[in-house]
C-alpha cells in the first residue's frame, strides 16, 4: 500500500495535485484499489505503520481518515498523471516491457 502522501513524494508533486487527480479520476482510481480507510479498517494499518516506525508514524497516529492506493491504482495513477516526470517514465518503462518478446 501506498499513501496519498507518499504518492505525491514519489512523482514529485504536491499532495493537492493527488487529490486533483482523485476527484476527477476517482471512479477509475477506486474501482483499481484506491481506497480511503476510517475507523476500524485504519486501524491495522496504524499499528503496522507504528510497528515499522519510520517518518510517517507521527502523521499516521493522529489521523482518522487515510487515503491509499494499491499496486494497481498506484500505476493507475501513473498513466493518468501528466505533469510528473518520473510517472512519465514509468509509463515509458511500461510501454517498453510489453514490446520485449516473453520467454
Amino acid at each position: 500500500m501506498v499513501l496519498k502522501e507518499q504518492a505525491a513524494s514519489f512523482f514529485k508533486v504536491t499532495p493537492r495535485t493527488v487529490d486533483n487527480y482523485i476527484e476527477k479520476f476517482g471512479d477509475e482510481l477506486r474501482g483499481n484499489g484506491y481506497e480511503v480507510l476510517r475507523g476500524k479498517r485504519l486501524k491495522p494499518l496504524k499499528l503496522a505503520i507504528s510497528r515499522k516506525g519510520g517518518n510517517e508514524t507521527d502523521f499516521v497516529t493522529k489521523t482518522t481518515v487515510l487515503g491509499v492506493f494499491d499496486f494497481r491504482a498506484f500505476l493507475n495513477l501513473t498513466t493518468l498523471m501528466v505533469e510528473s516526470e518520473r510517472a512519465r517514465l514509468l509509463r515509458q518503462a511500461e510501454a517498453r516491457s510489453c514490446l520485449l518478446p516473453s520467454l
